[in-house]
C-alpha cells in the first residue's frame, strides 16, 4: 500500500491475476450468505468495495453470474476468487490484498446465515442485504 496515494494492490494465489485499488474503500463488510461461503470456501467473505473506476484488473479471468448483475471473477489457473462486479462497484476480497491494514469491517450482511460458532462483530448487522 502506498500511504501518500492510497493505492493498494493484490491478486490471486498464483499471481496470474492482479488488481490495484486507488483511494479509500467505499465500505468494508462481511457477508455470511451461502453463495459467498461456498464460492470462497470460508465461513464468510470479508470484502472491500471500491468504485469500478478506481480499480484496475489485469490478467485473464473467468467469471460467472451468481445473481442478476453480480459477476464473480476467478483465476483460471489457481481457482482463487478475484473480484465481484456489481453495478458501478467492485468488491475485492480483503484476504487478497498484499496489505489489508485499515480494511476493517464496518457491517455484516446475511447474518441469518452466520455459522453458530462465529461471534457477531460490534458493527451494524443486516439479516440479509445491507440497507443502502
Amino acid at each position: 500500500m502506498s500511504i501518500g496515494t492510497l493505492e493498494r494492490s493484490g491478486g490471486c494465489a498464483c499471481g496470474a491475476l492482479r488488481f490495484v485499488a486507488h483511494g479509500k474503500a467505499l465500505r468494508v463488510g462481511l457477508c455470511h450468505c451461502l453463495v459467498c461461503r461456498k464460492a470462497h470456501g470460508a465461513p464468510y467473505l470479508a470484502f472491500a468495495v471500491f468504485p469500478r473506476t478506481a480499480v484496475s484488473l489485469s490478467g485473464t479471468y473467468a467469471q460467472w453470474e451468481s445473481s442478476p448483475d453480480y459477476r464473480r471473477l476467478y483465476c483460471q489457473v489457481c481457482g482463487s476468487r478475484f473480484a465481484n462486479l456489481t453495478g458501478a462497484e467492485v468488491e475485492l476480497p480483503v484476504a487478497s490484498f498484499e496489505d489489508a491494514s485499515g480494511l476493517v469491517p464496518q457491517y455484516e450482511s446475511w447474518t441469518i446465515r452466520r455459522l453458530p460458532w462465529i461471534a457477531a462483530l460490534a458493527v451494524p448487522q443486516f439479516s440479509r442485504d445491507r440497507e443502502s
